[in-house]
C-alpha cells in the first residue's frame, strides 16, 4: 500500500462554483492567463485596505480573481500576505495553480502548499511552449495522477489549452494533502488541527506551527505554541522541516514527471549576454527609456490635444445657449474644464501603461532594476526603484502607481515620495516660457539644469527618509525571468483597465478643485482684480515676498497650478492680459471642428509612428505670447524668476499624484508629503533668490 500523504485519494467537489482564484509564484503567466480567460471583462483595482493590484472578471454567474503573485504562504511581503489572507479568510470556491512549466521543481512546492487548503484544485502546466524549447519533455498525465488533479498544459500568450480550464475548474477535485512531514511535525500538526474548524485544518496548522500570524482561534496558537516547544527540545525547526518536506516532495514529482532533457542554449541565454552587460547594458537600458518616453508623448500628444479642442468646442457651445453670463462660466470654464482636466491625463496613461506593460512582460523591466541597482544603492535604494524614478520625468501619476512593483513598503514610501520632484512633462511648459523671456541664450541649460536638481532633491529625499525616517532599505534576490513576446490585446486591456481605474477615482477629486478654483476667479462677479483669487492671491504674495515675487498674478498663478501644472501657463495669461469668453459657436459647425480635429488626431498617431525612430529635439523653442512675454519682463526679475521655477519644479505637482500617493501610500503619508514638498521648495527658491549671483 502507497502513503496516503504521497499517493493522495482526491475528493471530488460537491458544491456550486462562484469564484474562482488563480495562484501562482510572480513570472508565470498568471496575469497573462487571466486576460485570456476574462477578454474584455477585466477590472483593475485594489484589494480592500491596501494599495496592491486586484485583477478580476465576472463572466456571468463566475468571478475570476487574480491573486497577488507569492512563492509560498509562509508570507514574506504584503502581496504574499494578501494571498494567503484570501485564501484562508475568504476562500474561494475553487483554485487554479499556475505553475511556469519550464522552472517546475521551483514552482511546485507552492502547488503542494495549496493541497492542503481543502479546495477544488487544477493545476495549469503554463509556458509549456519555454519548457519545450529548454529541452524538457513533461508527462502532465503522470503529474495528475501523482497529485490527484487534474493538470492542463497552456500556453496562455497564444490562448492555447484554455479553452476548457474554467469548466475543468467548476468540476475539480478536492485533493488529499499531498506531503508527508516527519512524525514529529506530523504529530504537532494533528494536535493543533484538534482545534481548527474547515476545510483548510491542515494548511493553518502548518503556518501556525511555523510561528505565521494569522487568524485562528487561541486554543489553536496555544496548542502551536506548545508543539513548537516540545519539537525545540528535539532540535527541531518547524518552518525548516515543513519546507524542506516539500521541497523533496517536489523533487521527487518533477523527477517522476521528467520523461526526458536535452539542455540547449535559449534566445533568453543569447541575449542576456548583451543587456546585463556591465558597459553595454546601462547604455540600452538608457535607449529602452528613451523609445519609453518618445512612444508615450509623441503618441499622446496628439488625443492630448483633441481633448482640448472637444472642450474647446463645448465651451462655445455653452456661451452660444444664451445663458446668464455667470452660470455659462460655471458650466464650461468648471465643469467642462474640470472633466477635461482629468481626461487629458488618459492618453498619457494609457501609452504608458501600454509601453510599461510591454516591459514588464517581455523581461526586460526587470533586467533593467537589475542594471541600476548599484546607482540606486547610493540612495539607499533597490534597483527597482529607478523605474519609477524614470518615469516621473513624463507623469508623476503613473510613476507613483508603479512602485508597486516594489516588494517592501519603506521603498514604496521612499521612492513614491522622490518622484513628485521628477520635472514632469506639465511643467515645461512654465520653464520653458521664463527661460525664453528671462534666460534665452542660456534657455537650454536653465531647463536641463532644473531637471537635475528635481532629480537630485528627489534622490535626496530617499536618502534622508532611509537615514532619519526609521523606512530602512530592503534586500533580496531579484528574479530575472524569461524574455516573451506579450500579445498585443492582452497589453491593450491592461492598459485601457488600468487607465479607467485612474479616471474613475480621480474625476471627483480633480472636478471639485476645478469647481473651487472657478469660484475663486469668479467670485463675487466683477473684475479679476477684486475676486476672491486676487484676494487669496495678494495675502499669499506677502510670503513670497522674501523670494522677490510680490506680484500677486505670478503667486496667483500657483494656486490653479496645484491642480494641475498645466493651467499655470493660462493662469498667468489671464492674470496679466485679462480674458474674454470663447464665441458662440453653431451645432453644426462644431460637429465641423470635432470631425476635423479627430481626422487630426488619427493623422497625428501616424506621423508619431514614423518619428518613433526619429532623434529628439534637445533644444527649448516657443515660449508662449509675446505679449504675456512682454508683461512677465516688467514683473519681476532674471533673479526672481529663477526662484519662481525652482518653486514650481519643487511645490506639489498636481491633484492627480496627491491621489495616487493617497491610494498607494494613505492619508498621513501624503499630508506629510505635501507639507515637506512646499517646504523644500520654498526654502531652496530662497537660498536661489538670495544667494546666486
Amino acid at each position: 500500500m502507497g502513503c496516503p500523504r504521497c499517493n493522495p485519494t482526491p475528493v471530488k467537489a460537491g458544491r456550486a462554483v462562484g469564484q474562482i482564484a488563480l495562484l501562482g509564484n510572480p513570472n508565470t503567466g498568471k496575469t497573462t492567463l487571466t486576460n485570456a480567460l476574462a477578454g474584455t471583462q477585466l477590472q483593475v483595482g485594489n484589494w480592500p485596505g491596501t494599495t496592491v493590484e486586484k485583477l478580476e472578471a465576472r463572466l456571468g454567474d463566475l468571478t475570476l480573481v487574480d491573486l497577488p503573485g507569492t512563492y509560498s504562504l509562509f508570507a514574506t511581503t504584503p502581496e504574499e500576505k494578501i494571498a494567503r489572507d484570501a485564501l484562508l479568510d475568504d476562500p474561494p470556491d475553487a483554485l487554479l495553480v499556475v505553475l511556469d512549466a519550464g522552472n517546475l521543481e521551483r514552482n511546485l512546492p507552492l502547488a503542494l502548499e495549496a493541497s492542503e487548503l481543502g479546495l477544488p484544485m487544477v493545476v495549469v502546466l503554463n509556458l509549456f511552449d519555454e519548457a519545450r524549447d529548454k529541452g524538457y519533455d513533461l508527462d502532465p498525465d503522470r503529474l495528475a495522477a501523482l497529485l490527484g488533479v487534474p493538470v492542463v498544459p497552456t500556453v496562455a500568450s497564444r490562448g492555447q489549452g484554455v479553452d476548457r480550464l474554467l469548466e475543468t475548474a467548476r468540476e475539480a477535485p478536492v485533493p488529499a494533502p499531498a506531503v508527508a512531514y516527519p512524525p514529529a511535525i506530523e504529530r504537532a500538526l494533528a494536535a493543533i488541527e484538534a482545534h481548527l474548524a474547515g476545510p483548510a485544518r491542515r494548511a493553518k496548522a502548518a503556518l501556525l506551527l511555523a510561528g505565521e500570524p494569522i487568524n485562528a482561534p487561541e486554543a489553536a496558537r496555544q496548542a502551536a505554541e506548545a508543539a513548537r516547544r516540545e519539537l525545540a527540545e528535539l532540535g527541531l525547526d518547524p518552518f525548516l522541516e515543513i519546507t524542506g518536506a516539500r521541497f523533496a516532495r517536489a523533487r521527487e514529482l518533477f523527477q517522476a514527471t521528467l520523461r526526458g532533457h536535452n539542455p540547449r542554449p535559449t534566445l533568453t541565454d543569447r541575449l542576456d549576454r548583451f543587456v546585463l552587460h556591465p558597459l553595454l547594458g546601462p547604455v540600452l537600458f538608457l535607449l529602452g527609456m528613451l523609445f519609453v518616453f518618445r512612444f508615450t508623448f509623441l503618441l499622446s500628444a496628439p488625443w492630448v490635444d483633441l481633448i482640448g479642442r472637444v472642450q474647446e468646442v463645448l465651451a462655445s457651445w455653452i456661451h452660444g445657449l444664451g445663458l446668464p453670463a455667470l452660470f455659462a462660466s460655471f458650466l464650461a470654464d468648471g465643469l467642462v474644464a474640470g472633466v477635461g482636466t482629468v481626461l487629458a491625463f488618459a492618453p498619457v496613461l494609457f501609452f504608458l501603461y501600454l509601453a510599461m506593460s510591454f516591459l514588464e512582460a517581455s523581461g526586460f523591466l526587470a533586467r533593467s532594476a537589475f542594471i541600476a541597482d548599484r546607482l540606486m544603492h547610493a540612495a539607499g535604494l533597490p534597483g527597482r526603484a529607478f523605474i519609477p524614478l524614470v518615469l516621473g520625468f513624463g507623469c508623476n501619476v503613473p510613476a507613483v502607481y508603479a512602485t508597486r512593483t516594489l516588494e517592501s513598503f519603506a521603498d514604496r514610501v521612499r521612492t513614491a515620495l522622490a518622484i513628485p520632484f521628477m520635472a514632469c512633462s506639465a511643467r515645461l511648459p512654465v520653464f520653458v516660457l521664463f527661460a525664453a523671456v528671462f534666460f534665452r541664450e542660456r534657455a537650454a541649460m536653465v531647463v536641463f539644469a532644473l531637471y537635475l536638481l528635481g532629480l537630485a532633491v528627489g534622490l535626496f529625499t530617499a536618502w534622508l527618509l532611509g537615514r532619519f525616517g526609521h523606512l530602512k532599505p530592503s534586500t533580496g534576490v531579484m528574479e530575472l525571468p524569461p524574455y516573451r513576446l506579450p500579445q498585443p490585446r492582452v497589453l491593450l486591456r491592461q492598459a485601457h483597465a488600468r487607465t479607467m481605474s485612474f479616471v474613475k477615482g480621480a474625476t471627483g477629486p480633480i472636478l471639485a478643485a476645478m469647481v473651487l478654483i472657478w469660484a475663486l476667479l469668479h467670485l463675487p462677479p466683477g473684475p479679476l482684480e477684486q475676486s476672491l483669487y486676487a484676494r487669496a492671491a495678494g495675502a499669499l504674495a506677502r510670503l513670497f515676498a522674501p523670494l522677490g515675487l510680490d506680484d500677486w498674478r505670478l503667486v496667483g498663478a500657483l494656486i490653479p497650478g496645484f491642480i494641475a501644472k498645466e493651467v499655470v501657463v493660462g493662469a498667468l495669461g489671464v492674470s496679466f492680459l485679462g480674458s474674454t469668453p470663447p464665441a458662440a459657436l453653431g451645432f453644426w459647425a462644431g460637429l465641423g471642428q470635432l470631425a476635423a480635429a479627430l481626422l487630426a488626431a488619427l493623422k497625428g498617431t501616424l506621423a508619431a509612428l514614423f518619428a518613433l525612430l526619429g532623434l529628439p529635439a534637445l533644444g527649448v523653442t516657443g515660449g508662449g505670447p509675446a505679449a504675456l512675454q512682454a508683461a512677465l519682463k516688467g514683473a519681476v526679475s532674471a533673479k526672481a524668476a529663477l526662484a519662481y521655477l525652482v518653486f514650481v519644479l519643487l511645490y506639489t505637482p498636481c491633484v492627480a499624484t496627491l491621489l495616487a500617493l493617497r491610494q498607494e501610500l494613505g492619508r498621513r503619508w501624503t499630508a506629510f508629503a505635501v507639507g515637506y514638498q512646499l517646504s523644500v521648495a520654498y526654502l531652496l527658491a530662497l537660498l536661489v533668490f538670495r544667494w546666486l549671483p
